[in-house]
Formats: C-alpha cells, structure tokens, sequence
C-alpha cells in the first residue's frame, strides 16, 4: 500500500512538474523573444549604434574581385559584415552569421582544390548552420530564410557565384576546374 501511494506521488509530482515547465515556457517566450526587425537594403550610413563596424565599401571597388574588401581583417567582407549588423540585432544570430559569412568567404578567397577541403569548409558552415535553427524562439524557417538572405549577398557577382559553384562540385565528387 505505502509502494503504491509513493508511486501516485512521483506520478503526480511528474505530472504538475510537466505542467508548470510548459505554462512557464509558453509565458516566457514573449518576454525572451524579440523579433527581429523587418530586413531592408543596407544604408550608406550607418547608424551610431554601430559605430564600431567598418565603413561601407565602394560597391565598384569591392565587386572588383572576388574577394571584395575587408578592412577588419576577420574574414568577412565589409559589405557582408554590415548587413549581418544591420538586420539583426540579437549578440547570437549576429555571431552564427558571422560565422557561417567567414566560412563562405573562404570559398571564394581560398578556392578550395580537393574534395577534402571543400568537406572540410561545409562541415564549418554546416555546423553553424546548425546553431542557426537552434536560435531560441526562432523557427527553422526563419533560420532557413536567413541562411538564404547571406547566402544571397556573399554570393552577389557572377565570379563569386563561380567560386560556390566549383565547390559545389568539389562536394560533389567533382574536379575543380584550374
């Protein structure tokens, strides 16, 4: 009888613990969650806010080769680094973009020539991609749509789409033309 009775109580306790997890879960994701404001074009000017980042290249000058201008050294183009900064505002999605940006940078600027390379820099940008669904209170569709908006402006001239393309193939089991 007393087995029976402890048994009823973790059962009961188990059962009030789940409800309260979910009320408080579903309470707090409002609080928690700020959306992300609307994505517009990058302005010539950039707010104080976000004095820290690099100045915007000249677009001729920065679509004159394929790697484009990174003043900062960290691996990004400029123009890549202040769109991130621009259009999203949370510490996270920031870091995850910045991320996935460096590792598609290195598709253009080091033209990977072996199959194991090219693996090696997807698994890179894989594994934040990753990171990018698990964004808490964001959707996999979300994560999916700003995975296609940077893939849109890293890959923005027809000699960096290029460069994609031939690491594609690489992945593909395909040879790098030289």
């Amino acid at each position: 009888m007393v087995v029976i009775v402890r048994q009823r109580a973790h059962i009961v306790g188990l059962v009030l613990g789940a409800v309260l997890w979910c009320t408080l879960a579903a309470c707090t994701g409002a609080l928690v969650y700020r959306p992300e404001k609307k994505i517009e074009p990058v302005a010539a000017a950039v707010t104080a806010k976000n004095s820290n980042l690099p100045p915007m290249p000249d677009p001729k000058a920065n679509d004159a080769t394929p790697a484009g201008i990174d003043t900062t050294g960290i691996g990004v183009r400029d123009d890549v680094h202040i769109w991130i900064y621009k259009n999203y505002t949370t510490t996270m999605k920031r870091t995850i973009l910045m991320t996935m940006a460096k590792a598609m940078q290195d598709v253009i600027v080091t033209a990977p020539r072996t199959t194991e390379v090219a693996k090696s820099l997807d698994r890179s940008y894989k594994d934040a991609a990753m990171m990018l669904k698990l964004v808490r209170g964001g959707t996999k569709s979300e994560a999916y749509q700003m995975d296609e908006l940077l893939f849109a402006q890293e890959f923005n001239t027809p000699e960096r789409l290029d460069a994609y393309l031939r690491y594609n193939l690489l992945l593909s089991g395909g040879k790098a033309a030289h």
